[in-house]
């Protein structure tokens, strides 16, 4: 850009570029790179781009067992512009036995273990968190002290709004205490905290919720704003929301209407649809599902949506919702007894048609994430 045009200007031109470019601007001269690699920076484009593209991340283990990730844009071109697989750092495809914890602000977390060649056991090595931006080929690598295999602890991932600083919070129950009556929330559970700026685990500022006598994950965490949300038993053993402030660290809880409370936990699923959380209910008898979301998007009360009729020939076969797309319609993983495979497939709530995305994985394999695109990690 001309010498003639204040800095100031120059930084608000340099915004308003899409991602791809705005990383070849990077090579231009080494005060725009060190500008655009800045921590504030990186923070007013994640806060003030509407334009960034939302994508889903697919990932699965093939016939091999081999780990494949596949990042298509939810848009309307949906399924035809699928890529091909994306390209995985060294420091995912080093981790074993891994899950996606969460996603938020264009960055996937990781849970796993790098091992030493021929160690096969289950949940040995070294405990690690990987932050990965697919987008811009960035991945850090995290160690997660005082994991106990098999179960424990409990995660969930987020990005704080107001600073762009990626948060890892775990759980821990407490071994000593487990089963426990009686206890204190304090002495029950134990909550640190990472946080990417500060690069270490801290103990969590906020209280736990004392009610909580279970803590349901991986399966049910969620990141939406600044909140992260997961599933949970108060003492009674009614199903409730427990919420994690990225901002304050404070938790909450969310209660939920008498026909989830009480519903069988297992078949409860906890997702992000558009701009809000839903709860999904399933009917093994009638294999459906129910869609419950809080009224105007932002109250505790949940209402019913609408209800997933699977069709009838799939009426014998094994479903799992997956993830929302941005129109509402629901990915979902479907089984039969005939293979040791499923079907990735997305659900037209107007048409209630089933339509097949051509993905085959390994039972219990699939995995959607969806996000929105970002510079974070850009200064890593």
């Amino acid at each position: 850009m001309s010498d003639h045009i204040p800095l100031e200007i120059q930084l608000e031109i340099i915004k308003k570029l899409p991602i791809k470019s705005l990383i070849q601007f990077r090579s231009v001269s080494k005060p725009w790179k060190s500008t655009i690699d800045s921590s504030d920076f990186i923070a007013d484009y994640t806060c003030s781009s509407a334009r960034l593209q939302h994508l889903l991340l697919i990932s699965y283990q093939n016939p091999s067992s081999e780990k494949i990730y596949v990042s298509v844009v939810d848009d309307d071109m949906f399924p035809q512009n699928m890529v091909s697989p994306t390209h995985v750092p060294a420091s995912v495809n080093l981790l074993r036995d891994s899950i996606v914890v969460g996603t938020s602000h264009g960055l996937v977390c990781l849970f796993g273990y790098y091992r030493n060649p021929g160690d096969f056991k289950c949940g040995t090595g070294t405990a690690m968190s990987v932050l990965w931006n697919p987008l811009i080929r960035k991945s850090v690598a995290i160690h997660v002290p005082d994991v106990d295999w098999p179960g424990e602890p409990a995660f969930g991932f987020g990005v704080c709004p107001a600073t762009s600083d990626p948060k890892i919070v775990k759980i821990n129950e407490m071994r000593t205490h487990k089963k426990m009556k009686g206890e204190t929330c304090s002495s029950r559970w134990q909550v640190e905290v990472f946080s990417l700026s500060s690069g270490i685990w801290r103990s969590s500022l906020g209280s736990f919720p004392c009610n909580l006598v279970e803590f349901d994950w991986p399966h049910s965490q969620v990141s939406l704003d600044r909140f992260i949300y997961w599933f949970g038993a108060g003492g009674t053993e009614f199903r409730l929301i427990v919420s994690f402030d990225l901002s304050s660290e404070e938790f909450g809880e969310i209660y939920l209407p008498v026909e989830l409370a009480l519903h069988n936990p297992m078949q409860l699923f906890l997702c992000k649809r558009s701009d809000s959380l839903a709860v999904l209910k399933k009917n093994i008898k009638r294999e459906q599902y129910e869609v419950w979301i809080p009224e105007n998007g932002v109250s505790k009360w949940f209402m019913k949506l609408f209800t997933v009729n699977m069709p009838n020939e799939f009426v014998h076969t094994t479903s799992l919702p997956l993830e929302f797309r941005r129109n509402g319609e629901l990915m979902m993983a479907i089984s039969d007894d005939t293979d040791d495979s499923e079907d990735l497939v997305v659900y037209e709530p107007l048409s209630e048609h089933i339509n097949d995305l051509g993905i085959k994985g390994r039972c219990d394999s699939l995995v959607v994430s969806s996000y929105t695109e970002s510079i974070i990690l850009l200064d890593q």
